[in-house]
């Protein structure tokens, strides 16, 4: 939802929709775009619908210099002070991104507790910068990793993100040892349940759901097995993925897909939709 399209109507009726035993694998949760696309108005009515509901909000926040420079023009404030004083973070939520923050955003984040989604493929795309994703460890705020959309990220490949979060983070506080690699594991799976509110998840128990990818360690790239969280995140690719299973049910095994529709076919639809955006007929 932004201003320009969706309302709230539409977005209490979303939550009530997806909330229901008849879609036990689709969660609902409040957002929007972001402060900029939104006026005041409509960001004071999200915040009126979660808090009436006590959930959390999500938006992407703070991404470029640009974005921070005129909301502090606009309000006086930074987006995320800016978000916070209209009360859309009484009940928690999560920013994407989160490129540019100042010190009391930061604690802002903290006391309202607020998780950021780091997206470092399509943050460096769109020469955005790099999030201060040390920082927020060691200040306490959980961070989770994301792609952002294809628009702005071509891959959309989890193991790219994984390796870029902890070597851009080496690089710029000049150490090697920034962002362990288990820290990194943890963001791109427990973590991502956690920001999402997805507490059904999260770790492999018994009573969660089965969703979990089996990797091929019997590769080059994975050998010699000394710490595989190490392998995972420094050295793991897309293709040493095995088997992709969801609520128990394999989607993806040996180079097959099993989701109920001919592949050929959803690239043949792709590519015509392609076609008709570059012809601007969409």
């Amino acid at each position: 939802i932004n201003d320009f399209g969706g309302t709230l109507e539409e977005m209490e009726q979303d939550y009530f929709r997806y909330q229901c035993e008849e879609t036990p694998l689709l969660s609902y949760q409040f957002g929007f775009h972001a402060e900029y696309t939104t006026s005041r108005n409509l960001m004071e009515g999200i915040a009126q619908l979660a808090g009436k509901y006590k959930k959390p909000v999500y938006v992407h926040c703070s991404e470029t210099k640009r974005e921070v420079e005129e909301c502090r023009e606009k309000t006086g404030m930074t987006p995320i002070a800016y978000m916070d004083s209209l009360g859309l973070f009484e009940n928690g939520g999560g920013l994407f991104h989160g490129v540019h923050l100042d010190e009391a955003d930061f604690d802002i984040m903290k006391k309202k507790k607020i998780c950021v989604v780091t997206n470092p493929a399509s943050n460096l795309k769109l020469a955005s910068g790099i999030a201060p994703v040390k920082t927020y460890l060691e200040k306490g705020i959980p961070v989770a990793i994301g792609t952002d959309g294809p628009a702005s990220n071509n891959c959309l490949d989890m193991f790219k993100e994984m390796f870029l979060v902890t070597g851009l983070q080496k690089v710029v506080h000049n150490d090697p040892e920034a962002v362990p690699a288990a820290d990194v594991l943890k963001m791109a799976t427990v973590n991502g349940a956690y920001a999402m509110g997805l507490d059904n998840c999260d770790i492999l128990a018994e009573g969660k759901y089965a969703d979990l990818i089996m990797i091929d360690l019997m590769q080059p790239n994975m050998q010699p097995i000394q710490n595989i969280e190490k392998n995972v995140v420094y050295s793991a690719s897309k293709l040493n993925v095995k088997m992709t299973m969801i609520n128990g049910r394999a989607v993806y095994q040996n180079g097959k897909f099993k989701i109920g529709e001919s592949v050929e076919d959803i690239y043949e639809n792709a590519n015509r939709i392609a076609e008709r955006i570059l012809d601007g007929k969409e």
